[in-house]
């Protein structure tokens, strides 16, 4: 079953428009910050590569090299420049999996 997403945000690339609402909210937002971004990476589709659409969401948003805002709106911003740094291409460690048990090795 596909999931529709009701907000005016909502992209591919913000899939209900979660963190455009969070950036609209400003210091309003209360957190947890990582929460959000927990859930944005959950709602990306598979064949999505979170450091390429986290780069577009900031550039887009106007957040890509803006001094960070003070409180939970500053943190999500803060761990979304953390994730657009995470270069598939550049990644020493191993690549980032999905799945539970399964994606143990």
């Amino acid at each position: 079953m596909a999931i529709k997403y009701v907000s005016e945000h909502h992209s591919s690339d913000d899939p209900g428009g979660l963190v455009k609402t969070v950036l609209d909210m400003g210091s309003e937002f209360p957190g947890p910050a990582e929460d959000i971004v927990m859930t944005w990476l959950l709602r990306l589709d598979d064949d999505r590569d979170p450091a390429e659409v986290a780069a577009r969401l900031l550039a887009d948003y106007g957040y890509a090299e803006t001094p960070l805002p003070e409180g939970a709106c500053g943190r999500v911003i803060e761990l979304l420049r953390e994730t657009a740094d995470n270069k598939a291409g550049d990644r020493k460690a191993r690549p980032l999996r999905r799945g539970g048990r399964r994606g143990r090795g």
